[in-house]
Order: C-alpha cells, then sequence, then structure tokens
C-alpha cells in the first residue's frame, strides 16, 4: 500500500501530474491556481526529460503546451477562470489538430475580473464549448484531494488514447484543502504509450493538421470527433448515488458543493428522513442516465445546487430529466461564496 502524504489540493494536482508522465508545463500565475505553477516551477526543471516554463501570458502558455504536445509530450496548463478565457484560441487549435492537453481550471468568481475566491461559474464555458467551433472537452469534477490527485493521473491517459483536451475542474477551495492523498506511483517515461500521429499524421495519411483545411476535409474530421463524444455519452460517464435507494427527495451536486451536501444529509438521515445525492464525477459527458432513470412514484422532489450564479448545472439536469413529472427546484449563489452545511440543512428541510 502506497504512502499517505497530507498535502494541499493543488500541490497533490502538482504532484499527481509529475508521476502520471507529464513531461513539460506552461502556465501563467493566476490565484486560486498559482500554487500549481511554484510547485512544479520547484521541481521540473531538476527532472530528467522534463521542461518547466512561466509563460509571459495565459495565450503564449497555452500555444507552448500545443506545441511540446505536437511533438510528442505528454504537456498540461493550469489557471483560472479569466485565464482560461484567453486560452480559447489554442484550446479550438489543439482540437482541431487532435492534440492531446490536460488543463486544470482551479475556478474563481466571474464574468470579469470578478473575485479570487471559490465559484463555479466555469461550468457552461467548459462543458458544453471549449473554444470557438462547438468542441469538447473531457471535463473531471473532483470533490475531494484525492480524486483531483487521481483524475489528474488519468487524464493523461485519456487525453492520448481520444487525441483531445482533458479538463480537471477544482474551486479555490479544494485547491487549498488540505487533506490525506495516497498518490500512484512514478510512471516510466519510456514506457509511456506511443504517439505515432506525431511522426506519421493520422490514420488517414495527412500531416498532423495544424490550420484549416478544404471543407470536406474540415467535415470528415469534425465527424470523426464527433463519434468519440457519442462513445464518452454511451460509455464514459461517471457518476455517484449517496444514499439515493430509498430517498424520497434527491439533492443534485457536482464537486464542493456536493461534498459539503453530504455532511447535511447524513445529519437528516440520522434523523430518519430519507434524502439522497446524485454526484456527477463526470460533467462531460454528462450522467444522463442518472436523472432520466429516477422514479417518478418515489422521487418527490429533486433539488439542484451550485456555487454559480445565474444556474447553469442546474439546466444540465433539467434536461437530463427529459419531462419526467418530477418536482424540480434549484438554490444556488455565486460569486466566491460558498454554500454551508447548514444552509444546504435549511433548504433540504424546506423541502421535508
Amino acid at each position: 500500500m502506497a504512502k499517505k502524504e497530507v498535502m494541499q489540493g493543488n500541490e497533490a494536482l502538482a504532484e499527481s501530474a509529475l508521476r502520471a508522465g507529464c513531461r513539460f508545463f506552461a502556465g501563467y500565475p493566476i490565484t486560486p491556481q498559482t500554487e500549481i505553477t511554484e510547485y512544479l516551477a520547484a521541481k521540473m526543471n531538476d527532472m530528467p526529460d522534463r521542461a518547466f516554463v512561466q509563460g509571459e501570458s495565459e495565450l503564449a502558455s497555452i500555444n507552448m503546451v500545443y506545441g511540446a504536445s505536437g511533438s510528442g509530450a505528454r504537456a498540461m496548463t493550469a489557471t483560472a477562470g479569466q485565464g482560461l478565457a484567453l486560452m480559447a484560441e489554442g484550446m479550438s487549435q489543439l482540437a482541431d489538430a487532435q492534440v492531446p492537453a490536460v488543463i486544470v481550471d482551479v475556478q474563481r468568481g466571474g464574468p470579469g475580473n470578478g473575485g479570487t475566491a471559490p465559484s463555479q461559474g466555469d461550468y457552461n464555458f467548459v462543458t458544453k464549448s471549449l473554444g470557438h467551433g462547438g468542441f469538447h472537452a473531457f471535463v473531471f469534477g473532483p470533490s475531494t484531494v484525492q480524486e483531483t490527485a487521481d483524475m489528474v493521473y488519468e487524464a493523461f491517459d485519456i487525453a492520448d488514447e481520444y487525441r483531445c483536451v482533458v479538463m480537471i475542474m477544482t474551486d479555490g477551495m479544494l485547491g487549498h484543502l488540505i487533506e490525506s492523498v495516497e498518490l500512484k506511483p512514478y510512471r516510466d517515461l519510456k514506457a509511456l504509450p506511443p504517439r505515432p500521429w506525431t511522426e506519421k499524421g493520422n490514420p488517414e495519411g495527412r500531416k498532423l493538421q495544424i490550420c484549416g483545411g478544404q471543407p470536406d476535409i474540415e467535415l470528415e474530421k469534425a465527424r470523426r470527433i464527433e463519434k468519440i463524444y457519442e462513445k464518452w455519452e454511451r460509455e464514459l460517464a461517471r457518476v455517484e448515488h449517496f444514499m439515493t435507494d430509498d430517498a424520497e427527495v434527491i439533492l443534485a451536486a457536482w464537486g464542493t458543493v456536493a461534498r459539503t451536501a453530504k455532511t447535511a444529509i447524513r445529519k437528516l438521515r440520522a434523523e430518519g428522513h430519507k434524502i439522497g445525492l446524485i454526484r456527477p464525477i463526470t460533467i462531460y459527458p454528462f450522467p444522463v442516465a442518472a436523472f432520466a432513470e429516477l422514479d417518478e412514484k418515489r422521487v418527490r422532489h429533486l433539488i439542484t445546487m451550485e456555487n454559480a450564479t445565474p444556474a447553469q448545472f442546474h439546466l444540465d439536469v433539467k434536461a437530463a430529466l427529459g419531462g419526467k413529472p418530477i418536482p424540480l427546484s434549484t438554490y444556488h449563489r455565486g460569486m466566491g461564496s460558498e454554500l454551508s452545511v447548514e444552509e444546504i440543512e435549511e433548504q433540504l428541510r424546506g423541502l421535508l
């Protein structure tokens, strides 16, 4: 059994990325992500076959990641919402050329400058169209430091397998939370999966496409990528059901809000109330079946909670219900003001 360590969320994520085989990182400091950049700056350039660059901006950083990954190296960057907006063009280029990358978004308030406190306000941006052109990233939404470390370790494999962008969506709370974590072993860089496309182009024999080409070729490529998304939706959506087997009231939440909600649910369960939680682990692909298959004869109410205003996650839950006659409501707040255990409990008692 691996030794457990006590680490901050951002640092556990950075260390796990190194262990997963990240060979190149380019990033620009921004609260509440900066500890990831600092941790990797202190370690990477002293390790063989690794390179760290502090870019002059987020725009420069994403394009450095593009170049490094296109050359065959596992590459990553990390930022917060405002920095992610600056990376949009580069992320679209990554999708167009099918160059894999791992991107971490440690969310803070927005829109515009917003604040530096935790938020879930980047949900629509990251899950609906990460850049122009309507492409998707594979998006994880961890709720513990352990999950954060495990997901970034896995993210590089998913990025390589599907030649896609994989996003890890945390926030300022989870990034700065200190918990015990069990880290996976360091991978042998020489034993990582090969990337034959970096030398040979894609399977159709064309070279790696960096810029737009002829419309028929672009359409063919877009349809190929679309089939990947369909496979994700069929096979790779993940969800946690927490005390839902007999639940009459169900709360839906993700990330740190779901984490906080569990404490309120445990307390109400101890009093005999039948309350449960559905927590999407992947927020793209979204676990539609978890909501579409709810028993309307048993579930009296479904409430979504999120740290975002206006509500965003709520709309995906509403769509996933597919018109089921289950009363649905939302309770949300954003701009860095976290939902508390007491507040969540109060809302649930109101439904009871």
